[in-house]
């Protein structure tokens, strides 16, 4: 017989007798599908979704702090009805998450951020077109079957703003996040040590890599270069430009203020969030210029490393603000555990940007529906076991945050 029939054979019969040859199936949770994605990448690829800026301690604590809120299940609850299903900015969605802004997402391979919308669009989730996706709003748009916000930066150009506004109106994004943490670009170190650059070039640093992953390699070859597709003619990378060159010398707006903000709202008719809060003080000063909601956010550690974990931010800025904005989780999740501690705060969602990246890294469009499913058997999961009916009945008693919080938020001077 052929090697490449007992090949096919073997396959067979693991299938028939109930062995998956699908790397998904071995995949439960959204660390596993992390760990395929960094399987399937050189290291350049996986480090510029993993790596955050500085030395990492802000991305490491969105984790850890989530970790150290404990849950206070409730027994013998009628939990055989349940409901998952939340509304944000007045949109029903089944379950709490939304899929983030990640932008130069083709650096993953395949179809980048069009796996994602499609993926979003079968769950029926909210999906966030980043200004610097490697597909423009229209192409992802074209693939879109549910519901489209966009994410904004606060460039230089208000002619630029005023287009990419747009068009997002036209290819049908229901609501507009500004992000305001990116004032420039964080140096983050892991991408330096590899050489990245945009669009990606083979180097002496990372050569090694890109030889080792050759479907990788090929598939950015099937596509257009890979850079904000959205500033075509506006923003273009070059061999010798890091990420953090390009936004900074040609992007970032270092004189924009809380007027800005004022000037969108009165661009923007549909609902206006604020991506990028940390602080109660910040948080008042959103909700007076008529946002309709906030992400408390830290660019998943990416941008100012040092400041406080999102979740951490959370319980106070809800507590200031949740009754007149819809306040958003984003940084940190990696689990249906995590979304249900969010909720249970105050947040009206949690959005999700690495785990579905990771998603489309491992698997494309099937990676990302498997990274959303994780989340709804988890969030479900977490619910019944909490002997908790559904996501409008979470509140803070089924939690107990560390005392340590508690502590510094009554050092807070903008508590």
């Amino acid at each position: 017989m052929p090697r490449m029939s007992a090949v096919s054979e073997l396959a067979r019969m693991l299938v028939a007798g109930g062995l998956s040859t699908d790397p998904l199936d071995r995949a439960p949770t959204v660390a596993d599908v992390r760990a395929l994605a960094k399987r399937r990448l050189p290291k350049m690829a996986f480090d510029f979704v993993d790596g955050g800026a500085g030395t990492e301690t802000t991305l490491r604590a969105n984790v850890s702090d989530l970790a150290e809120i404990t849950l206070q299940p409730r027994s013998l609850v009628d939990v055989s009805q349940q409901s998952l299903t939340a509304e944000v900015a007045g949109q029903r969605l089944p379950m709490p998450l939304l899929l983030a802004p990640c932008g130069l997402i083709r650096v993953v391979g395949g179809d980048g951020e069009l796996a994602a919308v499609r993926a979003a669009g079968k769950a029926g989730l909210t999906y966030t077109i980043s200004t610097a996706s490697s597909w423009s709003i229209e192409e992802i748009a074209a693939e879109a079957t549910g519901p489209l916000w966009f994410q904004l930066y606060m460039w230089r150009s208000r002619d630029v703003i005023s287009s990419l506004l747009h068009r997002a109106t036209e290819a049908g994004c229901g609501a507009l996040v500004v992000t305001v943490d990116v004032v420039v670009n964080a140096k983050r170190p892991r991408d330096h040590r590899n050489g990245m650059s945009i669009p990606p070039q083979v180097t002496l640093r990372n050569a090694a890599g890109v030889v080792r992953h050759p479907f990788w390699f090929a598939s950015l070859l099937r596509g257009p270069p890979i850079g904000f597709r959205n500033l075509e003619g506006m923003a273009e990378g070059s061999s010798a430009m890091s990420h953090q060159d390009l936004v900074n010398t040609q992007l970032a707006n270092v004189s924009a203020t809380w007027d800005d903000i004022a000037w969108l709202r009165r661009q923007w008719e549909g609902p206006l969030f604020i991506k990028g809060i940390t602080t109660v003080q910040d948080a008042l000063l959103a909700a007076s210029v008529g946002v309709d909601g906030i992400f408390v956010s830290n660019h998943g550690g990416r941008q100012l490393d040092g400041v406080s974990s999102s979740i951490r931010a959370l319980p106070p800025i809800v507590d200031a603000v949740g009754d007149r904005l819809d306040v958003v989780l984003d940084s940190g999740i990696r689990s249906g555990g995590d979304v249900v501690k969010a909720v249970a705060i105050g947040a009206k969602a949690a959005a999700i940007g690495r785990s579905w990246v990771w998603g489309a890294a491992a698997a494309g469009d099937r990676g990302v529906t498997h990274v959303l499913d994780i989340y709804q058997q988890e969030i479900s999961e977490c619910l019944t076991l909490l002997g908790c009916t559904g996501i409008a009945e979470l509140d803070r008693s089924f939690l107990r945050l560390p005392a340590a919080w508690s502590r510094s938020r009554s050092a807070d001077p903008h508590r």
